[in-house]
């Protein structure tokens, strides 16, 4: 009998995996990274745009661990939903997306407050959309990369954040892109 590994399955995984680094004695100060994040999402997909715009304001939450020495294990949890228009016809139109993913990450000091934020990792899009009484939905993988400049004071991080998180599908032979690009600013706590 074959199973399919659900997205609900691989947070489980992640977060067992999180638990079984966070045991290894290498950890320190610096150990745990908890952010949020808000910006706009430059969608991907040029029919995306047509129908609700270049951009979208978009939160993230971030959790991560540190391994060994500068190295994160880390995920992330993103969505949004949008209302628009559909072309020439002007039909009212929703649109859904989450991703769920993580990766690893290197998160060095730059100078005694400043830290640098580089991550890479793969990500499971989920997404909904309804228009003209059809409604499309579905999961895929896809891959995230990401880089940000913060400053540290005591436990509190501020900073900016850009990343690229996508996946694709295809809808009746027509390619399209779920995600894209994301540029934000992110208040977070290290300990």
């Amino acid at each position: 009998m074959n199973k399919i590994i659900r997205p609900a399955h691989w947070s489980l995984i992640l977060l067992g995996l999180v638990f079984l680094f966070s045991l290894t004695p290498a950890l320190r100060a610096d150990t745990v990274l908890l952010s949020f994040s808000y910006g706009y999402l430059f969608p991907a997909d040029s029919g995306y745009k047509e129908v609700y715009g270049n951009k979208i304001m978009v939160p993230e939450f971030k959790l991560g661990f540190r391994v060994i020495s500068d190295i994160y294990i880390y995920g992330m949890f993103s969505t949004f939903s949008r209302d628009g228009l559909t072309p020439e016809l002007n039909e009212p139109a929703h649109s859904k997306q989450q991703f769920f993913g993580g990766g690893l990450a290197y998160f060095p000091y730059l100078n005694r407050h400043l830290k640098a934020f580089i991550g890479a990792g793969v990500a499971s899009a989920t997404y909904e959309e309804e228009a003209m009484g059809i409604k499309v939905s579905g999961n895929k993988l896809g891959f995230l990369v990401e880089a940000g400049l913060y400053l540290k004071e005591k436990f509190v991080l501020f900073g900016l954040n850009g990343s690229y998180c996508t996946a694709s599908d295809t809808y009746e032979d027509v390619n399209f892109k779920i995600g894209g690009a994301r540029a934000s600013v992110l208040v977070g706590f290290i300990f």
